[in-house]
């Protein structure tokens, strides 16, 4: 008698884990869509890096002497940080590595003696292209500071 009634209560219960496991596998596949996605954007983040740190070291090598009451100094201008970069990037091929790059700013110090590059450019993550088209936009920073010993 209790098996008889275990088993009717049972049969109501037929098909409801369908939906629960079809759920959680929706779930896990947009979580892992998800990490798949910032993996890709955080990688494009540390190669466009690499690319700025290059930039603003090309820039702070293009110093200008300055001889002044006998005193040998270093001075960089934006115009040569600006020039020295879009060199630097032209020279590598950058463009065709990232999507959308562009220089957002490359100046000098007031003191004419640290170049400061920022550059941005757009990521497109893999899966998730149709909810953003456009991509992810990715920013970095990098200094280089002009450095002479006798």
């Amino acid at each position: 008698m209790c098996g008889a009634r275990l088993r009717q209560d049972l049969s109501g219960e037929s098909g409801q884990s369908t939906p629960l496991i079809i759920g959680l596998l929706a779930i896990a596949l947009l979580v892992v869509t998800v990490m798949l996605a910032a993996t890709q954007v955080n990688g494009q983040a540390r190669r466009l890096l690499g690319v700025a740190d290059g930039a603003s070291t090309a820039a702070a090598d293009d110093y200008l002497v300055d001889l002044q009451g006998g005193d040998l100094s270093v001075k960089l201008t934006n115009a040569t940080v600006q020039e020295s970069v879009a060199s630097y990037l032209s020279e590598t091929n950058a463009s065709n590595k990232f999507t959308g790059l562009r220089i957002l700013e490359a100046t000098a110090s007031p003191d004419g003696r640290t170049a400061h590059v920022r550059l941005g450019a757009s990521v497109h993550p893999p899966l998730v292209n149709w909810i953003v088209p456009d991509g992810v936009t990715i920013s970095v920073e990098s200094d280089a500071r002009v450095h002479l010993e006798q």
